[in-house]
């Protein structure tokens, strides 16, 4: 039976989700506009390499290697960026190295592996090759503690933002995990959040928080000063139903995995809408959703989809053929 607190993070975050079908994956914007194409996909249901259990949080290498948080497996999984398998590490249980819930992974600077565990309420830091190296954060509402961290992002001076989804805010660490500020709190309001879900910095900086019950995106400085805000409840373009990553390339686009309304939206550093890509079809009940993004230092793109246990990688086109 899955604990009340994984109901409620797998309901925000993209399980179970409602019927739906399509008509596959072939683009349908026009070929000279922007537009996403669909590269390679992998994974299947299962314990073994390669194959997902509730498939959540990835982060993309410089050297193109894809992480990937293996939640119910509770391990971390690695692959090429063909996804061909590499190696992975982790087991169930508390002790130093292992996870109950791994939702969310995250590579800093000197390319240390940061991972949020949903349940344990801790974050633990890793080698690339799996060797533990430190962990903190235990349950709690001080500066610090953690309640049901679900999303990380490391920036280019190796802070780590932890959302906190039950405190409503997100933390700001030192690499050595020493708290130094958090701000957000339960509410609408600016640079206030409702169920925060993952957590991104972009090219110019800034902080990017994916506020899944609020159905927007919110931008604020490194030190915590909130700027904007977009994005509302619906269906149509550049609205949203749970949000709950996003990810920010070279020109300042963003793009965000908008769970509820089954598909990536791709818009402009104002929010304005460009175009989004829904995850293909398949026989029977649809029953998937974008979950997880990040992007490779191509400028492809990485998809999670934990109700398919399948990883998508796409290329963003500006525009016309490649």
């Amino acid at each position: 039976m899955i604990p009340a607190r994984l109901q409620v993070i797998f309901a925000i975050l993209g399980i179970p989700l409602l019927a739906a079908c399509g008509t596959g994956s072939t683009p349908v914007k026009s070929a000279a506009g922007p537009r996403y194409r669909l590269v390679n996909e992998w994974g299947k249901t299962g314990t073994g390499p390669g194959e997902f259990r509730g498939v959540q949080g990835l982060a993309v290498s410089e050297q193109g290697e894809l992480f990937v948080a293996d939640a119910e497996n509770c391990r971390i999984q690695v692959f090429t960026e063909r996804g061909e398998f590499l190696r992975s590490w982790g087991a169930c249980g508390e002790e130093p190295g292992n996870f109950v819930r791994p939702i969310d992974v995250a590579i800093g600077p000197g390319g240390q592996i940061y991972v949020v565990d949903f349940m344990l309420d801790r974050v633990a830091v890793f080698d690339q090759e799996g060797r533990f190296l430190q962990q903190w954060g235990k349950p709690g509402t001080g500066a610090g503690e953690l309640s049901s961290p679900s999303g990380i992002a490391v920036d280019r001076q190796g802070s780590v933002y932890v959302t906190e989804f039950y405190n409503h805010r997100l933390q700001k660490f030192s690499s050595e995990g020493a708290p130094l500020l958090h701000w957000g709190g339960d509410g609408h309001g600016p640079g206030q959040m409702h169920y925060p879900a993952k957590v991104t910095t972009g090219p110019d900086g800034l902080v990017y928080v994916a506020d899944a019950h609020n159905n927007r995106v919110l931008r604020f400085t490194p030190a915590g000063e909130f700027l904007s805000t977009f994005g509302s409840p619906g269906t149509w373009k550049g609205q949203f139903q749970d949000p709950v990553d996003l990810v920010v390339d070279g020109d300042g686009g963003i793009h965000v995995a908008d769970s509820g309304n089954f598909r990536l939206q791709w818009l402009r550093p104002d929010g304005e809408y460009i175009t989004d890509w829904s995850l293909p079809d398949f026989e029977g009940v649809r029953i998937q959703s974008p979950q997880a993004i990040d992007r490779g230092p191509d400028g492809m793109l990485y998809i999670s989809d934990p109700s398919r246990n399948r990883i998508y990688k796409l290329e963003p086109i500006s525009g016309g053929e490649k």
